[in-house]
């Protein structure tokens, strides 16, 4: 049998996936200006290709581009409710659809990302548990048949990340955060899709209180 072959990434997807990881996990701090001249020496590519990568980012708004420049965009605490308030909305109707029409290779793929990403956040790889986490959610909305909602989401991941990293590399939430997926999980695989909505709004709701708390520490 021939396998699909996997399209390889231009050298801006490359750029831009680096550039948008580096602002995820903080390596580029909220506020800190991009130096155009710097980021193609560090990523050895042209300053159109980099040029390219800002006005993409600034498309996820990542980044903020002004008169004086571009930098890396400020997460308000208004915006971050409402990008919480808009997942709980999606992810629990995702998650209740799944409880109601279940199966068992469903369950098993859910488990087996969480069980990555448990062990990624105990291994301290904050990284390979985010990936892990979009695995998660995207089979979630798939099996639920959401992809123009998946599609949406797809446009927040960058700042949903940006969170997810944030909460994440703290202990608390590196606990806590595994447990209460597998609190949705184990309603998902009962059938029970009241108990995992409730599981899926609690761990929102949580991992926002968290979000916001940490958004306002000093860098």
């Amino acid at each position: 049998m021939l396998e699909k072959v996997e399209k390889p990434k231009t050298l801006k997807e490359t750029a831009l996936e680096q550039l948008r990881l580096a602002i995820m996990i903080g390596q580029l701090a909220p506020g800190k200006r991009l130096v155009e001249r710097t980021i193609c020496e560090q990523l050895g590519v042209s300053r159109t290709v980099v040029r390219e990568c800002i006005r993409h980012l600034e498309s996820e708004h990542l980044v903020t581009v002004s008169a004086g420049g571009s930098s890396v965009a400020v997460l308000e605490s208004d915006e971050i409710r409402q990008i919480y308030h808009l997942r709980a909305m999606l992810e629990s109707e995702a998650v209740r659809y799944c409880a109601e029409q279940v199966t068992p290779e469903l369950v098993e793929t859910l488990q087996n990302h969480l069980v990555q990403i448990r062990d990624n956040l105990q291994a301290g790889d904050v990284v390979k548990a985010l990936g892990h986490s979009y695995s998660f959610y995207e089979r979630l909305f798939m099996t639920a048949g959401m992809t123009v909602a998946w599609e949406l989401t797809e446009r927040l991941n960058g700042r949903i990340g940006r969170l997810r990293f944030m909460t994440l590399s703290t202990q608390e939430r590196a606990v806590k955060g595994p447990s209460n997926l597998q609190e949705i999980v184990s309603n998902i695989a009962q059938g029970d899709s009241k108990a995992a909505v409730k599981a899926c709004r609690k761990h929102i709701d949580e991992a926002c209180r968290m979000g916001l708390h940490l958004n306002k520490q000093p860098s």
